[in-house]
Protein backbone atom coordinates (compact mmCIF):
# COMPACT_ATOMS: atom_id res chain seq x y z
CA UNK A 1 0.00 0.00 0.00
CA UNK A 2 1.17 3.02 -0.75
CA UNK A 3 2.11 6.19 1.93
CA UNK A 4 -0.65 7.94 0.01
CA UNK A 5 -3.35 5.50 0.50
CA UNK A 6 -2.64 5.08 3.94
CA UNK A 7 -2.70 9.18 4.89
CA UNK A 8 -6.56 9.20 3.25
CA UNK A 9 -7.12 5.84 5.51
CA UNK A 10 -5.88 7.61 8.34
CA UNK A 11 -7.81 10.70 7.86
CA UNK A 12 -11.00 9.06 7.35
CA UNK A 13 -10.44 7.30 10.90
CA UNK A 14 -9.52 10.31 12.82
CA UNK A 15 -12.68 12.26 11.34
CA UNK A 16 -14.72 8.97 12.46
CA UNK A 17 -13.03 9.21 16.24
CA UNK A 18 -13.76 12.74 16.40
CA UNK A 19 -17.67 12.87 15.23
CA UNK A 20 -17.96 9.43 17.79
CA UNK A 21 -16.11 11.60 20.47
CA UNK A 22 -18.87 14.67 19.52
CA UNK A 23 -21.62 12.48 19.46
CA UNK A 24 -20.70 10.98 23.16
CA UNK A 25 -20.21 14.98 24.57
CA UNK A 26 -23.58 15.57 22.99
CA UNK A 27 -25.05 12.53 24.59
CA UNK A 28 -23.46 13.54 27.82
CA UNK A 29 -24.85 17.28 27.69
CA UNK A 30 -28.64 16.34 27.60
CA UNK A 31 -28.20 13.93 29.72
CA UNK A 32 -27.17 16.03 32.44
CA UNK A 33 -29.80 18.37 31.28
CA UNK A 34 -32.37 16.09 31.89
CA UNK A 35 -30.72 15.03 35.08
CA UNK A 36 -30.94 19.07 36.24
CA UNK A 37 -34.32 19.67 35.07
CA UNK A 38 -35.74 16.70 36.92
CA UNK A 39 -34.32 18.42 39.65
CA UNK A 40 -35.74 21.74 39.54
CA UNK A 41 -39.36 19.84 39.02
CA UNK A 42 -39.18 18.30 43.00
CA UNK A 43 -39.88 21.49 44.84
CA UNK A 44 -42.60 22.07 42.94
CA UNK A 45 -44.29 19.16 43.28
CA UNK A 46 -43.89 19.74 46.80
CA UNK A 47 -45.33 22.99 47.04
CA UNK A 48 -48.96 22.10 47.49
CA UNK A 49 -48.36 19.80 50.71
CA UNK A 50 -46.41 23.03 52.02
CA UNK A 51 -49.26 25.50 51.28
CA UNK A 52 -52.18 23.03 52.88
CA UNK A 53 -50.32 22.32 55.86
CA UNK A 54 -51.38 25.76 57.40
CA UNK A 55 -54.85 24.94 56.77
CA UNK A 56 -54.54 21.99 58.23
CA UNK A 57 -53.87 22.16 62.14
CA UNK A 58 -54.07 18.31 63.01
CA UNK A 59 -51.01 17.85 61.28
CA UNK A 60 -48.25 18.08 63.29
CA UNK A 61 -45.81 15.16 61.88
CA UNK A 62 -45.50 17.22 58.65
CA UNK A 63 -44.32 20.34 60.81
CA UNK A 64 -40.48 20.94 61.64
CA UNK A 65 -41.24 18.34 64.51
CA UNK A 66 -40.85 21.36 67.30
CA UNK A 67 -43.30 20.52 70.06
CA UNK A 68 -44.56 23.77 70.47
CA UNK A 69 -46.21 23.86 66.94
CA UNK A 70 -47.65 20.70 67.28
CA UNK A 71 -49.16 22.54 70.84
CA UNK A 72 -50.50 25.26 69.06
CA UNK A 73 -53.96 24.01 67.77
CA UNK A 74 -55.04 22.96 71.73
CA UNK A 75 -55.40 26.46 73.09
CA UNK A 76 -57.69 27.49 70.36
CA UNK A 77 -60.51 26.70 71.82
CA UNK A 78 -60.42 28.38 74.90
CA UNK A 79 -59.27 31.67 73.32
CA UNK A 80 -62.65 31.86 70.67
CA UNK A 81 -65.14 33.07 74.09
CA UNK A 82 -62.26 36.21 74.07
CA UNK A 83 -63.13 37.70 70.73
CA UNK A 84 -66.88 37.12 71.21
CA UNK A 85 -69.16 40.60 72.20
CA UNK A 86 -69.28 41.09 75.52
CA UNK A 87 -72.47 40.37 76.11
CA UNK A 88 -72.36 36.76 74.59
CA UNK A 89 -69.76 36.06 77.65
CA UNK A 90 -72.08 36.97 80.49
CA UNK A 91 -74.36 33.85 80.95
CA UNK A 92 -78.03 34.18 81.28
CA UNK A 93 -80.17 34.04 83.92
CA UNK A 94 -81.68 30.44 84.75
CA UNK A 95 -85.14 31.90 83.59
CA UNK A 96 -85.72 32.74 79.68
CA UNK A 97 -86.78 35.70 78.53
CA UNK A 98 -89.52 35.94 76.04
CA UNK A 99 -88.59 37.20 72.51
CA UNK A 100 -92.06 37.97 71.33
CA UNK A 101 -94.02 41.08 71.75
CA UNK A 102 -93.38 43.75 74.35
CA UNK A 103 -95.76 42.76 77.00
CA UNK A 104 -94.44 38.51 76.31
CA UNK A 105 -91.06 39.48 76.94
CA UNK A 106 -91.84 40.00 80.54
CA UNK A 107 -93.56 36.64 80.75
CA UNK A 108 -92.29 33.93 82.84
CA UNK A 109 -89.89 36.03 85.03
CA UNK A 110 -90.36 35.40 88.88
CA UNK A 111 -90.32 39.12 89.64
CA UNK A 112 -92.99 39.95 86.97
CA UNK A 113 -95.50 41.74 89.25
CA UNK A 114 -98.92 39.39 89.50
CA UNK A 115 -102.75 40.74 89.35
CA UNK A 116 -103.92 41.75 92.97
CA UNK A 117 -106.55 43.27 94.24
CA UNK A 118 -107.16 46.56 93.38
CA UNK A 119 -105.71 49.14 95.51
CA UNK A 120 -107.48 52.34 97.57
CA UNK A 121 -106.93 56.02 95.85
CA UNK A 122 -104.47 56.56 98.62
CA UNK A 123 -101.86 54.03 97.32
CA UNK A 124 -99.86 56.16 95.44
CA UNK A 125 -100.26 59.23 98.69
CA UNK A 126 -96.55 57.88 99.41
CA UNK A 127 -95.00 57.34 96.17
CA UNK A 128 -92.81 58.99 93.25
CA UNK A 129 -92.93 58.23 89.36
CA UNK A 130 -89.89 58.94 87.29
CA UNK A 131 -90.22 58.89 83.46
CA UNK A 132 -89.77 60.61 80.22
CA UNK A 133 -92.68 62.08 78.82
CA UNK A 134 -95.24 59.19 78.86
CA UNK A 135 -94.82 60.01 82.83
CA UNK A 136 -95.38 63.68 82.01
CA UNK A 137 -98.93 62.51 80.45
CA UNK A 138 -99.60 60.33 83.37
CA UNK A 139 -98.69 63.43 85.41
CA UNK A 140 -101.30 65.14 83.50
CA UNK A 141 -104.26 62.66 83.42
CA UNK A 142 -103.88 60.77 86.88
CA UNK A 143 -104.91 63.21 88.94
CA UNK A 144 -102.33 62.05 91.42
CA UNK A 145 -100.43 65.36 92.72
CA UNK A 146 -97.44 67.18 90.49
CA UNK A 147 -95.19 66.95 93.49
CA UNK A 148 -95.42 63.22 93.04
CA UNK A 149 -93.82 63.06 89.56
CA UNK A 150 -89.70 63.20 88.94
CA UNK A 151 -90.44 63.61 85.60
CA UNK A 152 -89.03 65.36 82.40
CA UNK A 153 -89.88 65.52 78.63
CA UNK A 154 -86.50 63.58 77.01
CA UNK A 155 -85.47 61.98 79.72
CA UNK A 156 -82.93 58.85 79.82
CA UNK A 157 -81.45 56.75 81.97
CA UNK A 158 -78.29 58.46 82.16
CA UNK A 159 -79.99 61.84 81.79
CA UNK A 160 -81.34 60.80 85.53
CA UNK A 161 -77.65 61.75 86.74
CA UNK A 162 -76.94 64.79 84.49
CA UNK A 163 -79.74 67.01 83.83
CA UNK A 164 -81.70 69.04 87.09
CA UNK A 165 -85.06 69.01 85.89
CA UNK A 166 -86.54 68.36 89.76
CA UNK A 167 -87.80 71.16 91.81
CA UNK A 168 -87.57 70.07 95.46
CA UNK A 169 -87.37 72.33 98.60
CA UNK A 170 -86.56 75.16 96.83
CA UNK A 171 -83.61 73.64 94.62
CA UNK A 172 -83.30 72.28 91.01
CA UNK A 173 -82.05 68.91 91.44
CA UNK A 174 -81.25 65.87 89.34
CA UNK A 175 -83.68 62.68 89.57
CA UNK A 176 -80.38 61.01 91.09
CA UNK A 177 -80.70 64.11 93.91
CA UNK A 178 -84.27 64.17 94.26
CA UNK A 179 -84.22 60.01 94.87
CA UNK A 180 -81.83 60.41 97.29
CA UNK A 181 -83.23 63.56 99.40
CA UNK A 182 -86.96 63.05 98.77
CA UNK A 183 -89.43 61.13 101.07
CA UNK A 184 -91.53 58.36 99.84
CA UNK A 185 -92.11 54.56 100.78
CA UNK A 186 -92.76 53.57 96.64
CA UNK A 187 -91.11 54.23 93.48
CA UNK A 188 -92.33 53.36 90.05
CA UNK A 189 -89.88 54.09 87.50
CA UNK A 190 -90.83 53.91 83.40
CA UNK A 191 -87.53 54.82 80.94
CA UNK A 192 -86.65 53.67 77.54
CA UNK A 193 -88.19 55.49 75.18
CA UNK A 194 -85.68 58.08 74.14
CA UNK A 195 -82.80 55.28 74.68
CA UNK A 196 -84.77 52.87 71.41
CA UNK A 197 -81.96 54.67 69.35
CA UNK A 198 -78.71 53.51 71.57
CA UNK A 199 -76.91 50.35 70.17
CA UNK A 200 -76.07 49.05 73.09
CA UNK A 201 -78.66 47.72 75.45
CA UNK A 202 -76.64 46.31 77.84
CA UNK A 203 -75.66 50.05 78.42
CA UNK A 204 -79.12 51.14 78.90
CA UNK A 205 -79.63 48.04 81.69
CA UNK A 206 -76.29 49.32 83.43
CA UNK A 207 -77.69 52.93 84.11
CA UNK A 208 -80.72 51.89 84.69
CA UNK A 209 -78.96 49.22 87.44
CA UNK A 210 -77.67 52.61 89.00
CA UNK A 211 -80.87 53.88 89.44
CA UNK A 212 -81.90 50.95 91.49
CA UNK A 213 -78.94 50.80 93.58
CA UNK A 214 -79.20 54.86 94.37
CA UNK A 215 -82.76 54.14 95.87
CA UNK A 216 -81.82 51.23 97.68
CA UNK A 217 -78.58 53.10 99.59
CA UNK A 218 -81.25 56.14 100.41
CA UNK A 219 -84.52 54.35 100.91
CA UNK A 220 -83.52 50.56 102.03
CA UNK A 221 -87.07 50.37 102.76
CA UNK A 222 -88.52 51.49 99.51
CA UNK A 223 -90.82 49.56 97.28
CA UNK A 224 -89.25 49.39 93.27
CA UNK A 225 -91.45 49.01 90.57
CA UNK A 226 -89.89 49.08 87.04
CA UNK A 227 -92.01 49.37 84.83
CA UNK A 228 -92.44 47.47 81.23
CA UNK A 229 -91.37 49.78 77.97
CA UNK A 230 -94.88 50.51 76.01
CA UNK A 231 -94.87 49.85 72.33
CA UNK A 232 -95.57 52.07 69.90
CA UNK A 233 -98.05 52.21 67.12
CA UNK A 234 -98.40 50.04 63.65
CA UNK A 235 -98.08 53.28 61.69
CA UNK A 236 -94.95 54.86 63.67
CA UNK A 237 -93.37 51.22 63.64
CA UNK A 238 -93.29 51.43 59.89
CA UNK A 239 -91.80 55.39 59.44
CA UNK A 240 -88.16 54.49 59.19
CA UNK A 241 -87.03 55.77 62.63
CA UNK A 242 -85.96 54.56 65.72
CA UNK A 243 -89.20 53.89 67.14
CA UNK A 244 -89.86 50.56 66.32
CA UNK A 245 -91.43 47.76 68.41
CA UNK A 246 -88.26 45.72 67.56
CA UNK A 247 -85.93 48.58 69.62
CA UNK A 248 -88.95 48.14 72.26
CA UNK A 249 -88.20 44.44 72.80
CA UNK A 250 -84.60 44.74 72.44
CA UNK A 251 -84.68 47.28 75.40
CA UNK A 252 -87.20 45.14 76.76
CA UNK A 253 -85.19 41.80 77.03
CA UNK A 254 -82.06 43.74 78.70
CA UNK A 255 -84.57 45.11 80.99
CA UNK A 256 -86.14 41.93 81.66
CA UNK A 257 -82.23 40.80 82.87
CA UNK A 258 -81.85 43.26 84.85
CA UNK A 259 -85.08 43.62 86.77
CA UNK A 260 -84.76 39.63 87.77
CA UNK A 261 -80.70 39.68 88.70
CA UNK A 262 -81.77 42.67 90.86
CA UNK A 263 -84.37 41.27 92.43
CA UNK A 264 -86.85 44.24 91.44
CA UNK A 265 -90.40 44.21 91.03
CA UNK A 266 -91.51 43.96 87.27
CA UNK A 267 -94.79 45.37 86.14
CA UNK A 268 -95.75 44.33 82.59
CA UNK A 269 -97.90 47.83 82.06
CA UNK A 270 -97.21 46.72 78.22
CA UNK A 271 -99.93 44.07 78.73
CA UNK A 272 -102.75 46.71 79.03
CA UNK A 273 -101.40 48.55 76.09
CA UNK A 274 -100.70 46.91 73.03
CA UNK A 275 -103.17 45.04 70.26
CA UNK A 276 -103.38 41.20 69.27
CA UNK A 277 -100.38 41.74 67.18
CA UNK A 278 -98.18 43.41 70.07
CA UNK A 279 -98.76 46.97 68.42
CA UNK A 280 -100.29 50.08 70.78
CA UNK A 281 -103.61 50.49 69.45
CA UNK A 282 -104.40 52.90 67.09
CA UNK A 283 -107.11 54.48 69.36
CA UNK A 284 -104.97 54.58 71.93
CA UNK A 285 -102.43 57.60 70.42
CA UNK A 286 -102.09 60.69 68.97
CA UNK A 287 -98.86 60.85 67.63
CA UNK A 288 -97.74 56.83 67.46
CA UNK A 289 -96.06 56.74 70.77
CA UNK A 290 -97.83 59.15 73.60
CA UNK A 291 -101.59 58.26 74.52
CA UNK A 292 -104.20 59.55 74.93
CA UNK A 293 -106.10 60.66 78.07
CA UNK A 294 -108.40 57.49 78.48
CA UNK A 295 -105.16 54.95 78.62
CA UNK A 296 -103.25 57.26 80.85
CA UNK A 297 -106.01 55.74 83.06
CA UNK A 298 -105.84 52.99 81.98
CA UNK A 299 -102.51 52.80 82.68
CA UNK A 300 -102.97 54.19 86.46
CA UNK A 301 -105.82 51.52 86.41
CA UNK A 302 -103.50 48.74 85.94
CA UNK A 303 -100.84 49.95 88.83
CA UNK A 304 -104.01 49.99 90.99
CA UNK A 305 -104.36 46.03 90.84
CA UNK A 306 -100.67 45.27 90.41
CA UNK A 307 -98.95 45.64 93.43
CA UNK A 308 -96.98 44.03 96.11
Amino acid sequence: MSKNNRNKRGDGTGFRVSLLAFALLFAGAVTMSLLSGCGADAPERNTPVLEQTPSLPDAAPESSGDTDDAAEPSPEPSEEPADSPEPAQTPLPSYEVGSGTAAEVGEGLTVTVQQSGQAADDYFSDAVFVGDSRTEGLKMYSGLPVENFFSSVGLSVDKVFTDRVVSLNGQMLTVSEALQRAEYSKVYIMLGLNELGWVYESAFAEEYARIIDVIRESHPDAVIYVQSIIPVSRWKDGSNDIYTNANVVRLQRALCRMCEEKGVNYVNVAECMQDADGFLPADATPDGVHLTQEYYQLWIDYLKTHTV
